[in-house]
C-alpha cells in the first residue's frame, strides 16, 4: 500500500467516516460488523483513532466492496438533489423586510441577527406589531448601540 498524502497521519473516526461518505453511526455498524477495522486507542485520552495505514484499508474497503471480514458489502451512493435553500427565518418574512430597511439605512443585518433584536425589543407583542418608521428606528437603534 502506497501513502497517500492527502491523509493525516492520524484521524479521528468522524473524519475517517466523512472521507469515505458515511454517517458517523452507519461507520459504526459497519465496524461493528467487521467491515471496518477497529481504531487504535490513545492511551492516556482513550480516543479512537484511525492511523494512516487503517484509513487507507479503511479507503480500499469502500472501493472493493470487500470488507475487512472477507465478505462482500455493497456501498449505495446517495442521490445528492439540489433544494433550493430557504432562508432561516422563513417563517416570517417580516425578519427579512426590516432586514432590507436596515441595509438601506446603512446597516448590514441578517434576518436571524434581526430577529434576535425584535425578541429582545418586543418580547411579547411581535405578532401584533406592523412594520413601520417607529420599529425600524428601535432597531436601528439597538444595532446602532452595539448591542
Amino acid at each position: 500500500m502506497t501513502t497517500n498524502t492527502n491523509h493525516k497521519s492520524i484521524c479521528s473516526v468522524s473524519e475517517l467516516a466523512k472521507k469515505l461518505g458515511l454517517s458517523r453511526a452507519r461507520f459504526y455498524q459497519l465496524q461493528k460488523t467487521g467491515v471496518f477495522p477497529e481504531p487504535v486507542y490513545c492511551l492516556y485520552t482513550r480516543r479512537p483513532f484511525y492511523p494512516i495505514d487503517l484509513q487507507e484499508r479503511c479507503i480500499e474497503i469502500r472501493k472493493t466492496g470487500i470488507g475487512n471480514n472477507g465478505r462482500q458489502i455493497i456501498f449505495y451512493n446517495t442521490k445528492k438533489t439540489e433544494v433550493a435553500a430557504k432562508p432561516k427565518d422563513s417563517c416570517d418574512p417580516r425578519y427579512t423586510e426590516l432586514s432590507e430597511a436596515l441595509e438601506q439605512t446603512g446597516l448590514k443585518i441578517s434576518p436571524s441577527k434581526v430577529r434576535k433584536a425584535i425578541v429582545a425589543l418586543y418580547p411579547d407583542n411581535w405578532q401584533k406589531l406592523e412594520i413601520d418608521g417607529k420599529v425600524i428606528a428601535a432597531v436601528f437603534r439597538y444595532f446602532r448601540n452595539g448591542v
